[in-house]
């Protein structure tokens, strides 16, 4: 009996050794396991926030294609402004990026989005000022916005020698654009090539904006060790002293709630588990069921409000377009109507529901004549309001070159056509008033013909041509007509004709023509 009692002790032991290995392996196990957890989420949580930090924020691809689009307008404006100035053959000697100088480039009034602004003395950062150059055939610099550091009479071989080629490709008609790497950042750069009336390259506009800051990746590295290393110092003692303090039933029951979870959310609806004690663990089995039964109940209805929620935030976007569109077009419209002795001028202008890009305009000339302008963008919103207020400053720019209606809409429609998005184009009547004489010289661009009120009777003003911005090459017919006492011309837009009744019934040519032949002393 001694020998049997003797051999059940050592068995007990042996055995209640194991079971405290097991609990102890477990523990290891658990702390092990929460370390190496914890440590891998925080390491992927810092590298994730410098991957994008480095190749979202920094690098900011937008901002640099903004400048880009930024610098191509700018330089486009200061092109189309040295060839108004241009004698035809050779540019303006006196041309100069001085605003207020009587041969500046910078139109009255623009703003830092149509300029590169003037610097007279060195800067002591002179890589973070926009520059702006104007280019002779024979590669000197004819103007400069930063004579300190680029000054005139002086080869772009010798001042921008990276650029050379760039700038040789413009003096031959082709308008190019490039992102040069440099010490200081990106540095994006646009050339564009000034045409005479024949469209032949009689000089360039270069312009070159502020380098966009580029991160230093190794450094952004070194931060994240640093930061890792933090990590990793904090989260190993926390660990190992929560894996110690944990049991076998909490690993046991988390497990099985860990597991449920997943499957749930996997898309296994039908789990749920087993609230076997009322701790803290109990809770949050209770929780999880009450949760899976509320998400079950709710997923149609979560669905049902993200679609809802979609169609609002779109229908909010859409009319926050509207309204400022709508907004950009009523800033663009004369504020006055001009006073001619012996002329009456009348304007009516209402807004349709859906903002289009509807225009009038009066340029006023210094021998006393007066520009009318009318004209209609198609589509709608955004875009056509951008293409009205493009389309407006071509046309003030092209009327002081020419006196022929023609050859401005013809100018017009080139440069349209090089910038207009796709499937849009621009109807526009241009008309030149001699209020001495009652001259009325005018050109058709594809717009609604106006209406002659003339000895009881209504006839149209006719000129063929092709709406703005279809095909480059255009040519644009040419009228005269002789305005009589008591004569009245109606320009209008295609609004008036395509209104509709109540009984949907449009109202069309035919009866404005007769109703304004019907009024004929122009009440």
């Amino acid at each position: 009996m001694k020998s049997k009692g003797s051999a059940r002790k050592p068995t007990e032991r042996n055995r209640q050794g194991d079971g405290f290995k097991k609990r102890w392996g477990l523990q290891q196990r658990m702390t092990l396991s929460y370390v190496g957890v914890s440590v891998a989420t925080a390491l992927l949580i810092e590298l994730l926030v410098l991957a994008i930090f480095f190749f979202v924020i920094l690098r900011l691809p937008f901002m640099e294609q903004n400048t880009l689009n930024s610098a191509q307008h700018i330089a486009r404006m200061y092109a189309l402004e040295a060839a108004v100035r241009a004698n035809g053959v050779n540019l303006d000697p006196r041309s100069t990026f001085q605003p207020g100088q009587p041969s500046s480039l910078v139109l009255p009034g623009a703003d830092s989005t149509e300029s590169v602004p003037y610097t007279a003395t060195r800067s002591s950062s002179p890589q973070a000022i926009p520059i702006a150059l104007l280019i002779a055939p024979n590669g000197q610099v004819l103007a400069s916005s930063y004579p300190a550091l680029y000054p005139a009479s002086t080869g772009v071989d010798r001042l921008l020698p990276e650029q050379a080629q760039l700038i040789r490709g413009a003096l031959a008609g082709k308008a190019r654009d490039t992102v040069a790497n440099t010490a200081q950042g990106r540095v994006p750069s646009v050339v564009q090539p000034v045409l005479n009336g024949e469209n032949k390259p009689i000089g360039a506009i270069y312009i070159q904006m502020p380098p966009v800051y580029n991160a230093n990746f190794f450094s952004l590295v070194g931060f994240w060790l640093f930061t890792a290393l933090f990590w990793l110092v904090l989260i190993v003692p926390i660990g190992a002293i929560f894996g110690v303090l944990t049991t076998r039933s909490m690993v046991r029951r988390l497990h099985r709630l860990v597991k449920a979870t997943g499957q749930f959310a996997g898309g296994d609806y039908s789990q749920r588990v087993a609230a076997t004690k009322r701790d803290e663990i109990g809770q949050l089995e209770q929780q999880f069921n009450t949760m899976a039964q509320q998400l079950v109940e709710s997923i149609a209805q979560q669905k049902s409000l993200v679609e809802q929620h979609t169609r609002q935030e779109e229908r909010a976007r859409i009319e926050q377009e509207l309204r400022t569109a709508q907004l950009i077009q009523l800033s663009l419209l004369p504020k006055e109507r001009p006073t001619l002795p012996g002329w009456r001028i009348a304007t009516y202008y209402q807004a349709a529901r859906e903002v289009g890009g509807d225009l009038y305009d009066f340029l006023p000339f210094e021998d006393g004549r007066l520009g009318l302008v009318i004209g209609d963008v198609t589509d709608k919103g955004m875009a056509a309001a951008l293409v009205m207020a493009s389309t407006r400053s071509m046309l003030r720019a092209a009327a002081q070159a020419t006196a022929s209606p023609g050859e401005v809409l013809a100018r017009v429609n080139d440069l349209l056509y090089a910038d207009i998005p796709e499937k849009m184009f621009v109807t526009c009547f241009y008309a030149i008033l001699d209020p001495v004489g009652g001259r009325l010289r005018y050109a058709n661009a594809g717009h609604d013909l106006p209406y002659r009120q003339h000895t009881g009777s209504a006839c149209e003003l006719r000129a063929t041509g092709m709406p703005l911005g279809l095909m480059p090459g255009m040519r644009y017919e040419e009228q005269e007509v002789i305005l009589a006492h008591n004569d009245n011309i109606l320009f209008y837009t295609d609004g008036l004709v395509e209104a509709h009744n109540s009984g949907r019934e449009m109202f069309g040519f035919p009866r404005l023509q007769a109703l304004l032949a019907e009024h004929s002393n122009g009440a």
